[in-house]
């Protein structure tokens, strides 16, 4: 077990804390801290299987996938590269992504914070945001969450923008999974969604 006693956390999300790796300079400590809300009287597989953690299970499933077909836009993903025990409890063990200042990549929700009063900053960010939908639609790469605070601008990456968390469908029934026709909707659809967020 990895004891955390002795650390703080370097980043505290709606779901996590985030620690830097004690053993591993280039990965992280994901230690889930919510406690996901119950839809429905009788438990699916996955939530009885896994409890708390079966967004993991379905993260590392779509990161499996990406792998088995060999697909270069595996790297719009962070690295997954695995679990571990803490003291904290369980954790999800994944790639270091950073910043110029070398500190955690900043989030694509901060650069539009500050991007706020810049019109031409908000059409550069927009523009990289659709090249990287562009790339998970070309890698067939399934982000069911995807929210401005799981995508990083990384270094790793030469400063692209990478998905950090919510990979794979949450729905019980995912025709994305199986269906092209279904998956490009949904890139369709996120495309004018999000698109607003940008304020253009």
């Amino acid at each position: 077990m990895i004891d955390l006693s002795d650390f703080s956390p370097l980043r505290t999300s709606r779901n996590y804390l985030i620690f830097q790796h004690p053993e591993i300079e280039r990965a992280l400590l994901k230690v889930r801290t919510d406690e996901p809300a119950r839809n429905h009287t009788i438990p699916r597989y996955a939530e009885w299987r896994y409890g708390n953690l079966r967004q993991w299970n379905r993260e590392a499933n779509e990161y499996l996938a990406a792998l088995s077909r060999g697909c270069p836009e595996i790297d719009r993903l962070a690295r997954f590269m695995g679990y571990a025990a803490t003291s904290s409890g369980p954790a999800l063990v994944m790639e270091k992504l950073t910043g110029p200042d070398g500190d955690l990549a900043p989030t694509l929700h901060a650069e539009r914070v500050a991007m706020a009063d810049d019109q031409e900053g908000r059409k550069r960010l927009h523009a990289d945001f659709m090249d990287l939908l562009d790339d998970l639609e070309k890698g067939q790469i399934i982000v069911g969450d995807m929210g401005f605070e799981n995508i990083v601008r990384a270094q790793e990456r030469g400063g692209k923008l990478t998905v950090i968390d919510g990979l794979g469908e949450r729905v019980m029934f995912p025709l994305a999974l199986f269906s092209k026709w279904a998956f490009h909707k949904s890139i369709e659809r996120r495309r004018t969604r999000m698109s607003k967020g940008f304020g253009l």
